[in-house]
This record gives C-alpha cells, structure tokens and sequence, in this order.
C-alpha cells in the first residue's frame, strides 16, 4: 500500500509543481498591486455602485467594496481562479488515477500482486488527497509572508478559514470525481461526466441567484456552499457546509471503494 502510494505522489507530482506556481503566481500578482488598487479605492466604490444589480448577485460584491486584502482577494482570486485550479486539479487527479489504470491496462500489472483492490483504491485516494492538500496549503500560505513583503495588513485566522473550507470542498470534489473514476474505464469519459457535472452545478448556483422562484437550485450546487465572503472576508466556518462536505467526501468515497472492489478491472 505504502509503494503504491509513493509511487502515485512521484507520477503527479509535476502536477503539483505546476498548480502550485501557477497559484502562488496569482498571489504574488494579486498581492503586489493591491497597494495601488487600494489608493484608487473611492473609484472603485463609485463604479461597483453603478452596476447593475443581478452582476452584482452574481458575484456577490452586494454589500462591501474591497478595502481590505481579505476583500480583495475575495473577488480577485477566491470567487473564481481559485475555483478554477481546484477543479482542474481534482479531476486530473482522479482522472489519471483509477479510469486510466484501466484504459491502459496497467491495472493489471498492479492486480497480479500481493495486494487488495481496496489498498489500491485508497493507496491512490490517500495519495490524491495528500497532493491536493499540498497545494492547497501552498497556496494559502504563501499569503502571510507576501503580505509581510508588500507591507499589507492581513488577517491569518480568516485565511485560516478560507483555507479549512477550500479544503473540504477540493476533497468533496476530489472524492466525488474519484468515485466517477472508479466506475469508468476512460480518463476522457471521467473528465467529460465531472466536468459537465461540475459546469452545471456552477450554472445552477449562478442562476438561483438571479431569479428568486429558482432559488432552492442553490441546495443542489457544491459551489453554494463554499462561500468566501463569509470564510475570509468575515473569518467564519459555515457549519452546515462543513457537513455537506464531509457527507459527500464519505458517500463518494465508499460508493467508489465499493465499486472498485466488485467491478471486473482485468
């Protein structure tokens, strides 16, 4: 199991490498001009008051400007690239783990040893999972001594917060497209179910927000409950989501265990 597991983290670990710059890139780009930004900050709040009101639902930028990092980055980096390197991340992750395994048939080489299909399955979970929360971590951290640099004001328990529940989310993700992975036997097709599922949930989050008879979408939408306003603007948990997520990383997680085990690999 430990072979297995080393073996997955030094397959993906340029994956990581690359999200990793990428993301600590962004931060770096971010953090170095909100000094600037924060001086043109009064035409910043005149041109988000003239708005329209359903982009401002949409991006949810309703209520505050972005005088603090903690806003800016809200709006700047946590709403959206943020979102976007964690998905990309996740379901190359769990894309290249088990469903390609089997398309390229080296699942056979791995069942032909001394070792169970449920030490494989979460020899290979556990790994994805450690290199998710590598980046995560990274990216997050990163912030503090950035900050320090650029003589920016920060808050640590409210990237503290973003960072725990930008966790559980990448893992209800990670977990969920594992459980996909699991049941097909084409990294292409687990890309192309994940990320329609992905996509969709997204619009559904989009449009409960616009229209108030569909506003019960959002229920049905990871993305409604990851919210960083509340996690890093305001430094909150959102305990209700702690919960969703934790249901879906145990849920996904077992259903593709369960799948794995019985289905026929070789």
């Amino acid at each position: 199991m430990i072979t297995i597991f080393i073996r997955t983290i030094k397959d993906r670990w340029r994956m990581l490498l690359a999200m990793c710059i990428i993301g600590v890139g962004s931060q770096l780009m971010y953090i170095s001009l909100y000094p600037t930004f924060q001086s043109s900050q009064i035409n910043y709040d005149d041109l988000m008051k003239q708005m329209p009101e359903a982009f401002k639902k949409v991006i949810n930028m309703d209520s505050f400007s972005m005088d603090t990092i903690e806003k800016y980055l809200t709006m700047e980096m946590y709403s959206m690239f943020w979102l976007v390197l964690t998905i990309i991340l996740t379901l190359s992750l769990a894309g290249s783990s088990l469903a390609n395994d089997v398309e390229r048939e080296t699942i056979i080489q791995s069942a032909s040893q001394p070792v169970s299909r449920t030490k494989i399955f979460f020899s290979r979970w556990l790994a994805a999972v450690s290199i998710y929360t590598a980046f995560n971590f990274v990216i997050n951290a990163v912030v503090f001594p950035l900050c320090a640099v650029f003589n920016v004001d920060y808050l640590p328990s409210h990237f503290l917060a973003v960072g725990v529940m930008g966790e559980l989310l990448g893992l209800a993700l990670l977990s969920l497209a594992f459980a996909i992975s699991a049941w097909l036997s084409d990294k292409g097709k687990v890309y192309m179910v994940m990320g329609g599922t992905v996509l969709i949930m997204y619009v559904l989050n989009i449009i409960s927000s616009l229209k108030d008879n569909l506003a019960n979408l959002k229920y049905i939408s990871i993305f409604h409950y990851f919210d960083p306003n509340k996690a890093l603007i305001q430094g909150q948990y959102d305990f209700s989501a702690i919960v969703v997520f934790l249901g879906i990383i145990v849920v996904s997680t077992l259903i593709g265990w369960w799948r794995w085990r019985t289905r026929d690999v070789v």
